[in-house]
């Protein structure tokens, strides 16, 4: 009975103690790989540079204004021209019929900080040392706990943690913008809505004014990162804006409309980045139960009906034939949205997380009613509007994206770069023409979900395969690696052609290894 019971506790402490070693060791060894990999980050860390010293500007007969809209866990399918019949967003589906509206376009990461981050600078995140959302500068001490208790636990894989920590507090101040690129033509930029850059509450240094922006109005990160704060310019005005978020939609609008009016003849560009839909998903009275959709839906009609205000006021002022705007979203959805079919949400390397709408007007340059099937992201607007601007590229750093100018003018053909998908540092997959490559990433299935194969519990499932004796063919247990796609015939990703495509999967797989030991000898990109 003695020995019983001496095993009752010895068996359970043991378990914990093995445990804790794994995570240790683990931990460990995770922290040392961020501690290489911020070292490598840091190798050719600059300080702020003169945007002019390495952008050269070409003269122009005219040049265009530009508004970039950005929504906030959009789902592909949330609205009506991709697809929705749950949410009613007549203006957005006039902007398409009056544009183009994209199919196959991606987000650089399927999160909100690092998406921004790609699409202001035109570079995969990673270069800005940007893997994950922000965190608020005054964060409580709970909550940094749950935190640094989740990156521990995510080297087990038992949540999607694993080298998840950022390398950096907010967008180095040795990456150019889109806004500090098109000052050198003499526009005029505003920032409004959510900045989630770098907590300026607590370092001024990651404000909106230090990227190019002449204006900022706006909260400091996202609208659940209580606390949240509303700024105006350089000064706080509410300091936690809480669950009181009804207005600030037509409050955005109604700053960019302003901006707008104020512009005279300068060119401006307007960076409008709504709080929604990400959750708490809180719209005006005058919204609240209008759609189908809940909460989530409310948001978006909200968005949509603001969106239609801009248009309004441009075609008022008679500069809507001299306005590009561009519609997209920073990822997919997270717990409410519709992916549209597409499998996976928001943080998945799968298609739900990483293609978002995208839709582009200009009267009478974007041909009205077009679609563009061409693979693309939001690396892409960075290139695209340096050509329309008249603008080189920066000359001292590598620039990720395409210039998209010739098919926003209605070219049907293209030649597509292939498209990488980074779960935080690892390059997990590659979109090349009609072809996803997924060398390997969490399925989220039953019952191991966490089931990626550098992972202990993906390493353990793994090592349940069926092999039958003699054989030198096993049979997966659970996901089997690589994932191969056609993105013609299958765009939801249900059907894995690895076995199929053996010629193709090894091509992908290769060039993958290859953009990979490239990258990585020279992770921040720079030209000498």
């Amino acid at each position: 009975m003695k020995i019983k019971s001496v095993l009752r506790i010895f068996v359970p402490l043991s378990i914990v103690a093995i445990l804790f070693l794994i995570i240790s060791f683990s931990t460990r060894k995770d922290e040392l790989n961020r501690r290489v990999s911020k070292k490598l980050f840091q190798i050719g860390m600059d300080p702020k540079i003169k945007t002019e010293q390495v952008i050269t500007p070409d003269e122009m007969p005219s040049l265009p204004n530009i508004i970039i809209i950005l929504v906030d866990d959009l789902g592909y399918g949330d609205i009506g021209s991709y697809g929705s019949t749950a949410i009613q967003t007549p203006y957005l589906d006039r902007m398409a019929e009056e544009g183009m509206q994209f199919t196959d376009f991606y987000c650089s990461s399927p999160l909100c900080s690092p998406s921004r981050a790609g699409l202001l600078t035109g570079r995969y995140p990673l270069r800005s040392g940007l893997t994950f959302p922000l965190q608020p500068g005054k964060d409580t001490f709970t909550r940094k706990l749950v935190k640094e208790a989740a990156y521990a636990m995510g080297v087990l894989g038992v949540v999607d943690m694993k080298n998840a920590k950022n390398l950096v507090k907010g967008l180095p101040q040795s990456e150019i913008t889109i806004a500090e690129a098109l000052k050198i033509q003499g526009y005029t930029t505003a920032a409004i809505g959510k900045w989630h850059l770098g907590d300026f509450v607590v370092d001024m240094e990651h404000h909106p004014y230090n990227h190019g922006f002449d204006s900022f109005v706006g909260f400091n990160a996202s609208n659940d990162d209580w606390p949240a704060s509303f700024w105006v310019e350089d000064k706080q005005i509410v300091e936690d804006i809480a669950l009181n978020q009804g207005e600030y939609t037509e409050r955005f609008t109604d700053e960019a409309i302003k901006f707008i009016n104020n512009s005279g003849d300068k060119p401006f560009f307007i960076y409008l980045a709504h709080k929604d839909p990400h959750q708490p998903c809180i719209p005006s009275e005058k919204f609240a139960g209008l759609s189908d959709a809940g909460a989530h839906g409310d948001t978006i009609m909200e968005l949509d009906w603001n969106t239609g205000r801009i248009f309004e006021q441009l075609k008022d002022l008679g500069i809507d034939d001299e306005t590009l705007v561009i519609f997209t979203s920073d990822n997919g959805p997270w717990f409410d949205g519709s992916s549209g079919g597409l499998r996976g949400r928001k943080g998945e390397t799968f298609a739900g997380g990483f293609r978002v709408p995208m839709i582009v007007r200009w009267p009478g340059t974007v041909p009205a009613g077009t679609v563009n099937r061409n693979p693309s992201s939001n690396l892409d607007i960075f290139p695209t509007l340096m050509e329309l601007t008249g603008l080189t590229l920066p000359s001292d750093r590598i620039i990720d994206g395409r210039d998209l100018s010739d098919e926003f003018k209605g070219a049907t053909t293209a030649d597509p770069k292939a498209i990488y998908f980074f779960h935080y540092n690892e390059v997990e997959a590659v979109r090349v023409d009609n072809w996803k490559y997924i060398r390997s990433t969490n399925t989220r299935s039953w019952p191991i979900p966490m089931d990626k194969k550098n992972s202990l519990f993906g390493k353990l499932a793994g090592g349940a395969d069926y092999k039958p004796e003699g054989s030198n063919e096993s049979v997966p247990t659970l996901a089997k690696w690589p994932m191969l796609y056609n993105m013609d015939t299958d765009p939801e990703e249900n059907y894995n052609l690895s076995d199929r495509k053996p010629k193709i999967q090894k091509n992908l797989n290769e060039q993958i290894e290859n953009f990979e030991a490239d990258f990585f000898k020279n992770p921040r990109g720079w030209i000498d």
